[in-house]
């Protein structure tokens, strides 16, 4: 099936490389990967990353940058920017901020704390709350997709998805969710992340992806225990799996990029077969 991209917005000046484009998407052409946008009257075609191309951009409002490729133009790092959406993740990001700030030193949740209030993006560009996860049985874990550490980021998504294909063998476990937030959001866009997530045939109803405001993530990894620094141009981390329970309480954390899929699936089976306490 084939969409027409047209972005009416408005552009700075010339599309020059580095450029940022802000506008309205009305269609795209998959097969292509290119867009139509309107500048100054003006319709002008734009190419785009094949993870941009398959997400459904029609009707929002995105911002972009423009770079120059081969001689022709092309839109990379496309965010949603809807201004109701960007209210909400201003307003979770102000409120995780004040509550990482009043946590002073103990700032990690732990057994039976709540999950953290969040407003993150998917890979197919789609806002997600926590709100959105309530009555789920949930498991997150954190990467980044520029990551080159096999035994890392690369070897906990592979445990994810065989932890995925393991809850699909039982069909009491079909609400369960799985999460993996992005820590690298200057460069994990929707975009990024779907291709990403496609490569490792990843089953997007049940496993979603997650990047947005920097600052958002930066407080819920730390809520969440996850610490990195940056050296030699990588970004160096430890990793854990975070269980939460339907009600929204974290119940499990497991130290380390991987897991046994096999075990993890049994501990959600053990946990729909206990009544929630009240």
């Amino acid at each position: 099936m084939k969409y027409f991209l047209l972005f009416a917005g408005f552009f700075v000046v010339n599309p020059l490389s580095g450029q940022t484009l802000e506008g309205k998407i009305i269609a795209v052409d998959v097969a292509q990967s290119t867009a139509q946008f309107q500048t100054n009257k003006e319709i002008k075609t734009i190419q785009l990353l094949p993870g941009d191309a398959a997400i459904p951009w029609s009707q929002k409002i995105v911002k972009c940058t423009l770079v120059q490729n081969q001689g022709a133009i092309r839109a990379d790092l496309i965010f949603p920017a809807d201004p109701e959406e960007l209210r909400q993740v201003a307003e979770v990001t102000d409120a995780l901020r004040r509550d990482t700030v009043e946590r002073g030193r103990i700032v990690s949740r732990g057994a039976n704390d709540l999950m953290p209030p969040m407003a993150l993006w998917n890979q197919n560009g789609k806002l997600l709350l926590k709100k959105d996860f309530l009555g789920h049985p949930v498991a997150i874990n954190f990467i980044f997709t520029r990551c080159r550490v096999a035994l890392m980021c690369p070897a906990s998504t592979q445990c994810m998805k065989r932890l995925a294909e393991e809850l699909d063998k039982s069909p009491q476990l079909a609400n369960v969710k799985l999460l993996s937030v992005s820590f690298d959001p200057q460069n994990d866009s929707p975009g990024i992340l779907n291709t990403y997530a496609a490569g490792y045939g990843i089953n997007s109803a049940r496993h979603n992806f997650l990047t947005g405001d920097a600052n958002q993530i930066k407080d819920l990894m730390r809520q969440f225990g996850i610490l990195t620094t940056q050296s030699d141009g990588t970004i160096i981390h430890n990793a854990a799996l975070v269980i939460v329970s339907p009600e929204g309480r974290i119940i499990h954390r497991r130290e380390g990029a991987q897991f046994d899929p096999v075990d993890v699936a049994n501990y959600f089976l053990k946990l729909n077969q206990v009544p929630p306490t009240k």
